[in-house]
Parts: C-alpha cells; sequence; structure tokens
C-alpha cells in the first residue's frame, strides 16, 4: 500500500489523473457512479412517504456501512479518476464532455440535470462555479499535464443557466507569467452567454501539496 505521506501533490495528481484501467471491476463501479446519478435526480424531486423514507434510510446505511468497510486511501481511490474527453469519475459537477483540445483552448459541453438545481429550474451558481473551476484548471494543465492550484476564481453570472439542456463551454489561456497562467471560460446555452468567469491558476512545485 502506497502512503500518502510518500506522494507531493505533482505525484498525487498525476497518479489521480491517470484513467481508470478498464476491466469488469471497474467497468461496475462505472455503474455504480451512474446509478448514484440518477439516485441524486430521483432524491431532489421526490416526496417520499413516511414508510417509503424509513425503507430508503435502512438500505441507505446498510450500503453506507459496505463502503465503509472498503475505504482505501486517496491514491488508491478509483473516485475522481480520469480526466478523458468523458471526464472524470467523480460525482460534484455534471458530467464535463470534452470536444476540442487545443494548446490555448478547451471546447466542452455538459448537460446538467435536476440535482444540480438552484431554485425555478436554474442551476446553482455555485455549480456554475465548480463548473468553471473544472474546465480551466483543464486548460491551465495544458498538454504538458501541469499541476496546479487554483488561486482565484472570478465568476460573472449573466443570464440563467438552464437544467436538462445542452450547455456549451469554452476556455481560453489569456496570459502565463512563469508558474502563473491566467485563463477565461463561457457557458453558453445557445445563443445565450449564461456565464463567464476568469481564473488565476498556480503551477505546483515539487515538495508542494
Amino acid at each position: 500500500m502506497t502512503s500518502l505521506d510518500s506522494l507531493d501533490g505533482i505525484a498525487m495528481a498525476k497518479r489521480r489523473g491517470r484513467r481508470l484501467e478498464d476491466t469488469p471491476h471497474t467497468q461496475a463501479y462505472r455503474e455504480m457512479l451512474a446509478a448514484v446519478r440518477g439516485f441524486q435526480n430521483a432524491v431532489v424531486q421526490a416526496n417520499p412517504s413516511p414508510e417509503e423514507l424509513a425503507q430508503m434510510t435502512a438500505s441507505l446505511q446498510e450500503m453506507q456501512a459496505m463502503l465503509e468497510a472498503q475505504a482505501v486511501p486517496e491514491v488508491e481511490r478509483w473516485y475522481g479518476r480520469g480526466g478523458g474527453r468523458d471526464g472524470k469519475l467523480q460525482l460534484v459537477t455534471p458530467q464535463l464532455r470534452i470536444d476540442v483540445v487545443e494548446e490555448d483552448r478547451i471546447q466542452a459541453h455538459t448537460v446538467a440535470e435536476e440535482f444540480y438545481i438552484g431554485m425555478n429550474g436554474a442551476m446553482h451558481g455555485g455549480i456554475v462555479a465548480a463548473i468553471f473551476d473544472a474546465l480551466l484548471g483543464r486548460m491551465a494543465s495544458g498538454a504538458q499535464g501541469r499541476v496546479c492550484r487554483t488561486a482565484y476564481l472570478t465568476t460573472n453570472y449573466r443570464a440563467i443557466t438552464p437544467l436538462n439542456e445542452r450547455l456549451d463551454l469554452v476556455a481560453k489561456v489569456e496570459s502565463v507569467e512563469r508558474r502563473k497562467r491566467f485563463v477565461s471560460g463561457q457557458l453558453w446555452h445557445g445563443d445565450t452567454l449564461c456565464a463567464e468567469a476568469d481564473a488565476l491558476f498556480v503551477e505546483l512545485l515539487p515538495g508542494h501539496q
């Protein structure tokens, strides 16, 4: 077992950034995450009966105990792995589908489902910012796979970001100053600019967490 203490931030990121090997075991894990996504979307839309709530709570507690018994250190986890065109294995944000990757520009799209609702059919603003953080961070990493941390990210909301519809995103490198990478992004619904962001990412040095 690899100790977390033996890995700095660069080694950890490179280890976690590799795509998960495709085996029946890992495919079953992907299918489980897809089921969790579906469950999340169902949860936010339903008002279950007391009997249904009791049944689901007991089942969830049982499954939680099963997962806790299989816990492993971060460096060994499948969750959060990847970073290919279909995005990472994670549940924090809607899945980003990468369409175009260039040295100084990325195009992507996503569909945010009901779990990411803020109010009145609109995506929660914090999710919009998290999507930008993921996409702009990838832009900062570049083809070389630099490992960067977010120094700041400013999000400006221009219009409602709808759920259950295709959203298109673009990220660009604005400038580079040694370890600093200034990037920007836009989120579109058709011809409507929903949000835009600018951010600074700083490349890690060996030994940094």
